[in-house]
């Protein structure tokens, strides 16, 4: 708190408010405060501070339209995942024997299905 003292006593100390405090609503309103010698001195700290709310607010407005196409994003992801889902349940279902045997009976194919079981060839070169 002392440093703060300090501070707002050395810039009272080297400026003259007088022509501020005789300031009215109706300067600050149309802007007659502006031509104040305390504001002409800080018009590039007024210009900084401009720029950097404008900045603020694009950032900001940058970052809700990136986090929107995120969420969008996520759904459409949700969504083919049910969709891979389903398609992959419906394929498991389709190529399953008993419909397999089912489906070869409704075509009218002659097939027997083999008494033998099947031959497992192993593959004698090693993988990496």
């Amino acid at each position: 708190m002392n440093l703060f003292k300090k501070i707002s006593e050395a810039i009272r100390g080297s400026e003259d408010f007088s022509d501020i405090k005789s300031s009215t609503i109706r300067d600050i309103l149309n802007g007659n405060i502006l031509t104040k010698k305390f504001f002409q001195k800080q018009y590039g700290l007024l210009i900084m501070i401009a720029v950097l709310t404008f900045l603020y607010v694009d950032n900001r407005f940058y970052c809700e339209t990136q986090l929107a196409h995120e969420i969008d994003l996520k759904k459409k992801i949700l969504d083919v995942k049910y969709e891979s889902l389903t398609i992959s349940a419906e394929l498991m279902e389709i190529s399953r024997e008993s419909n397999v045997l089912k489906k070869v009976n409704e075509s009218g194919l002659n097939l027997i299905q083999s008494s033998a079981q099947p031959i497992v060839i192993e593959d004698s070169i090693p993988q990496k």
